[in-house]
C-alpha cells in the first residue's frame, strides 16, 4: 500500500552484512583472546550503567586543572565574548553566483569567561564564542587559517555539514582525516562550497573542545536558495553548558566511577545550565552536584570576578518584520526543543536543505548537530517575548541518578529575549510561555501531531525537501548494517558499533595509514578491506563509484542518539520499532522524495535506514554526537572509493600534506 510515496511495509531489501570487530589479528583466536583480555564479550545483554561486581569507590582521575589548562588565563568579560554582529543582521553580505575566495582566521585560545554569570575556563575563537561566522556563496573558495595559541593542547577544526567534496583531508576529524594542529601550529583548511547552501557550523573535532565553546556559524548563501522572502535573518546558537572544564568531565566519564556517580560506571555528567546565544543566568546560591568541589581557577590576574546571575542575550526585532533564524544545536549531551513566546514559527530548512514551509508550528526540535531556519513575524504587540530552548526531560532524566541542581533552578531550559525595537530593554518579559513541555501523556498535544517534541526527530515523513529526488537505488553489495550499544569492558562502560569501541589514533590518522596499504586488497568475500588497524578501528568500505548506499543503523539503548555523517547529505528512507530485519516488516519507508539531512536522531530501541552516493572518495566518519558517547566509542569510519582516494591525495598541495603529516608522531 502506498501513498505519497509512504509504504507502511516496504520492499524486501536482501540481508545487509553486518560488520565484525576490526582487529588486526584476523582468526577468530585472535578475536576470542581479545575480547576475553579486554573484558568486552560477545554478547549485547548488559543494561545501560549496570554497576561491576567489583567497583572501588572514587575514580582515579585529576581533580583539578593543573595538568589541562595554563596557570595563567585571563578573564575575558561577556561584553567582549559575544560577538553580537556576528550573530546579527545579515549585513552587507553580496549574495550571487559569482565565486570568489573567502579568507578566515580563526586564533584558538584558552581563557576565563562567564557566559551565565559563573567563571569557568573555555576554548575562545578570536577571543569569544560563539566563534566568528563564516560566510560564503555556494561555490566560493573558503580558506580558513587556524592558528592554535593554547599552550598544551591541540586541535582540528570540522566544518559540520560541508561535504569537502574531493577534499577529505579538509574535514578536520583527529585521528581520521588529519593528526590535530600542535599547540603553537597553525593550518589552513581550503575547500568549496559545492552544491550545497543553507546552514551550518564549525567546531573542534579534538576531544570533546567544542563543549568548552569552540564553535561557530556557518552560512552558505545562494541566489537560487528556494525559501520564502524575509526581511533579514539571525544566528540562534542553543546547546548545554558545563561549569567545569570539559577536558576534566571526560577524565572523570571514562573511569570506572566518576566525580557525580562515583558508583556506577558510564554516567554522563549532567549540564549546569542551557545557553541562547552564548548566554544565560544562573543562581549563584546553588552548587552544582556535576562536580560539587569547584577546581581553583588557574589564574594569576586577580580579576576573576565573583558569580554574577547573568544576563539574557537579546535579538532586537522590527515591528512587523519577518526573520529568518538560523538555529544550530551546539550541545555535548542535550536535544532541545525551541520556541518563542505568543509567536509561531514557519520551518523552511533542515540541515542545509529547503524544505516546503510548515507554518503554525509552536516550537521546532533540534537534536545535537542539527540545523533549522525557521521564519518568524513580529506582529504581536512590542515588547521583549522570551526565546526558550528547553530540555525534553523525559528523554533524559528518567536515566540520570542524580540531578543537575543549577540545571533545575533554571527550569531544565535556557532563555533569551527577541526584542522588539523601540521597546526598554529592562522592561520585564511581555506574553505567555510557548509549547515548552513534553506531549507524552498531555492530552491535547499527541506525540505525532503537528507539533513535535519527543524524544526524536519531526515525523521522518513529514518534511518535503524541495528539491526533489527519489529514494536512491542500492544493491546488496552496498548494504551496511551498524549496531551500537553500551557494554562493560572491565570495569568501565563503553559504547560498541558492531563489537568495536573506537579510540582515536595515537600519533597518527586512519587517512595515511590507509594510504600505506594501497593498493586496495579486498578481504574475504569482498565485503571489506583487509588492512592492519588496531582493534580500535572499524572501517567500512564503499568500493565502487556513484552507486547508492544504505546503512541501517540499529539502537539498541534506551535513550534517543543523534547520528551525524560527514562527507554526505543522506536521505532518511526507512525507520521502525526494534532492530531492522531483511523482510522489512517492521519498517515504514518513504521512497518518494524522502527527507535529506546530514544528523538524524535514531530514537530509543528502533532503527533508521539511510542512504546516500558514493560520489565523495574519502574517510568519512559517522559517529553519536553525544560528546561523551563520541569518547566513549560510538564511532565507524566509511572508507570510500580508495582507489579514486589515493589519486586524489597524490593531487594534493605538496606543502599542506607534508604539514599535515608533521603534526603525526609516527609520520615525522
Amino acid at each position: 500500500m502506498e501513498d505519497e510515496g509512504l509504504i507502511s511495509v516496504g520492499p524486501k531489501p536482501s540481508k545487509a552484512k553486518t560488520v565484525s570487530l576490526r582487529i588486526f589479528v584476523a582468526t577468530v583466536v585472535g578475536l576470542v583472546t581479545s575480547s576475553f583480555i579486554l573484558g568486552l564479550g560477545l554478547g549485547y545483554s548488559l543494561p545501560r550503567w549496570s554497576s561491576p561486581a567489583s567497583l572501588s569507590g572514587a575514580p582515579n582521575v585529576t581533580l583539578d586543572y593543573s595538568q589541562l589548562l595554563p596557570h595563567d588565563l585571563v578573564f575575558v568579560p561577556v561584553r567582549r565574548l559575544i560577538n553580537t554582529t556576528s550573530l546579527g543582521e545579515k549585513g552587507d553580505f553580496v549574495v550571487t553566483a559569482e565565486n570568489t575566495a573567502r579568507e578566515v582566521v580563526l586564533n584558538i585560545t584558552q581563557a576565563l569567561a562567564a557566559p551565565d554569570g559563573f567563571t569557568k575556563p573555555m576554548i575562545l575563537v578570536n577571543g569569544q564564542s560563539p566563534g566568528p561566522k563564516i560566510e560564503a556563496n555556494s561555490g566560493d573558495m573558503i580558506r580558513v587559517t587556524v592558528n592554535n595559541q593554547m599552550v598544551n593542547t591541540s586541535t582540528s577544526i570540522h566544518f559540520h555539514g560541508i561535504n569537502q567534496r574531493n577534499s577529505t583531508w579538509m574535514d578536520g576529524v583527529a585521528g581520521v582525516t588529519q593528526c590535530p594542529i600542535p599547540p603553537g601550529e597553525n593550518y589552513t583548511y581550503e575547500f568549496t562550497c559545492i552544491e550545497q547552501r543553507g546552514t551550518f557550523w564549525y567546531h573542534a573535532h579534538t576531544g570533546v573542545q567544542y563543549t568548552d565553546g569552540l564553535f561557530g556559524p556557518i552560512v552558505i548563501h545562494d541566489p537560487d536558495e528556494k525559501t520564502p522572502p524575509y526581511d533579514d535573518e539571525k544566528i540562534i546558537f542553543m546547546g548545554d553548558h558545563y561549569h567545569t572544564y570539559a577536558g576534566l568531565l571526560v577524565q572523570s566519564y571514562l573511569q570506572p566511577g566518576s566525580v557525580w556517580a562515583p558508583t556506577i560506571p558510564g554516567v554522563e555528567p549532567l549540564p549546569d545550565n542551557i545557553l541562547l546565544n552564548g548566554q544565560h543566568m544562573t543562581d549563584c546560591t546553588i552548587p552544582s552536584t556535576t562536580w560539587p568541589d569547584a577546581p581553583s581557577l588557574p589564574t594569576t590576574d586577580g580579576a576573576v570576578p565573583t558569580c554574577t546571575n547573568g544576563t539574557l542575550s537579546r535579538t532586537p526585532i522590527a515591528a512587523n518584520q519577518t526573520v529568518r533564524l538560523r538555529l544550530i544545536n551546539h550541545s555535548a549531551f542535550f536535544s532541545l526543543w525551541f520556541s518563542i513566546d505568543n509567536h509561531t514559527l514557519t520551518l523552511v530548512e533542515l540541515d542545509g536543505n529547503e524544505v516546503a514551509p510548515q507554518p503554525g508550528l509552536r516550537g521546532v526540535y533540534l537534536n545535537i548537530g542539527q540545523r533549522a531556519s525557521v521564519l518568524v513575524t513580529a506582529d504581536q504587540r512590542p515588547g521583549n517575548y522570551l526565546m526558550r530552548a528547553s530540555l525534553p526531560q523525559t528523554c533524559f532524566l528518567p536515566y540520570a541518578p542524580y540531578v543537575s541542581a543549577r540545571l533545575a533552578a533554571v527550569g531544565y531550559q535556557g532563555r533569551g529575549l527577541l526584542a522588539y525595537d523601540g521597546v526598554d530593554p529592562a522592561a520585564p518579559p511581555r506574553g505567555a510561555a510557548g509549547n515548552t513541555s513534553n506531549p507524552y501523556g498531555v492530552g491535547n498535544n499527541g506525540a505525532r501531531g503537528h507539533v513535535w517534541e519527543g524524544c526524536d526527530d519531526m515525523a521522518f515523513d513529514v518534511p518535503v525537501p524541495v528539491r526533489e529526488m527519489a529514494a536512491l537505488p542500492v544493491s546488496q553489495a552496498n548494504m551496511w548494517t551498524v549496531k551500537f550499544q553500551f557494554q562493560q569492558a572491565g570495569a568501565v562502560n563503553r559504547v560498541f558499533i558492531n563489537r568495536t569501541s573506537w579510540s582515536t589514533l595515537d600519533g597518527d590518522a586512519q587517512i595515511w595509514g590507509a594510504l600505506d596499504q594501497m593498493p586496495f586488497s579486498a578481504g574475504q568475500g569482498g565485503s571489506y578491506h583487509n588492512w592492519d588497524f588496531p582493534w580500535d578501528q572499524q572501517v567500512l568500505l564503499i568500493p565502487d563509484a556513484d552507486q547508492g548506499v544504505q546503512v541501517v543503523i540499529n539502537s539498541l539503548d534506551n535513550m534517543e542518539h543523534p547520528f551525524h555523517l560527514h562527507g554526505h547529505t543522506f536521505q532518511v528512507v526507512g525507520w521502525g520499532p526494534g532492530e531492522f530485519d531483511a523482510g522489512g516488516n517492521a519498517t515504514t519507508w518513504r521512497l518518494a522524495n524522502p527527507m535529506r539531512r546530514d544528523t538524524v536522531t535514531v530514537p530509543a530501541l528502533h532503527h533508521v535506514v539511510i542512504r546516500f552516493v558514493a560520489d565523495n572518495p574519502g574517510l568519512w566518519a559517522l559517529h553519536c554526537h553525544v560528546a561523551w558517547h563520541l569518547e566513549g566509542g560510538m564511532f565507524v569510519s566509511f572508507l570510500e572509493r580508495p582507489d579514486d582516494l589515493q589519486s586524489l591525495i597524490s593531487r594534493m598541495d605538496g606543502g599542506s600534506r607534508d604539514q599535515a603529516k608533521t603534526f603525526c608522531a609516527k609520520r615525522r
